[in-house]
């Protein structure tokens, strides 16, 4: 890439120049850059990013039609520092949930379970956990919408009973994380 200075035949000259040259205008300065040769490998995790990224448009296009959604991300726009709610509904689509902790305390005759989820700048919908028995199916299950900070359950079944422990949590848009542990 090389600098044009004091040129006036190239001065602000932008745009594609034959086959293998590009004048482009940076801060102020005219380049001179080697056209680029566009990639047609795309990794698999290029897809699903464009794809998540895809979906995370029709999300905050759709959320735009909708005045409640529209200004509570105009909202949250304002507390981000971002330029609009459109932007803020593309971020909370592709923020995922977070399951920081899940510890498990084991009496004489029950579980305890402490939860603690977070999703960066934005909410969580619902908190779920299973109990599974031996076989797969549940034996128990609770759910909360709120004390994502610190979520204390009790188990009521026998401890015996339950040989794993599903933690589900779920944003507003539908994102989930699971964490699963096993007794």
């Amino acid at each position: 890439m090389a600098q044009v200075r004091e040129n006036d035949l190239t001065e602000g000259l932008s745009g594609r120049f034959g086959s293998k040259f590009i004048f482009k205008q940076l801060r102020g300065k005219t380049i001179v850059a080697r056209r680029s040769k566009p990639t047609t490998k795309e990794s698999a995790l290029q897809r699903d990013n464009r794809e998540r990224f895809r979906k995370a448009t029709a999300y905050a296009k759709a959320m735009m039609l909708i005045a409640e959604r529209k200004a509570y991300y105009w909202e949250m726009a304002r507390e981000l520092k971002l330029p609009n709610g459109y932007t803020a509904a593309i971020a909370d689509y592709m923020r995922r949930p977070v399951i920081e902790e899940a510890e498990v305390a084991v009496s004489d005759s029950t579980l305890e379970l402490n939860v603690k989820a977070t999703k960066k700048d934005f909410s969580l919908r619902v908190m779920k956990v299973v109990g599974l028995g031996r076989d797969g199916v549940a034996v128990e299950e609770a759910e909360t919408v709120k004390d994502f900070e610190w979520w204390h359950y009790g188990f009521t079944s026998r401890k015996e009973l339950i040989s794993k422990i599903k933690v589900v949590v779920q944003d507003e848009v539908g994102n989930v994380a699971t964490r699963e542990m096993v007794m």
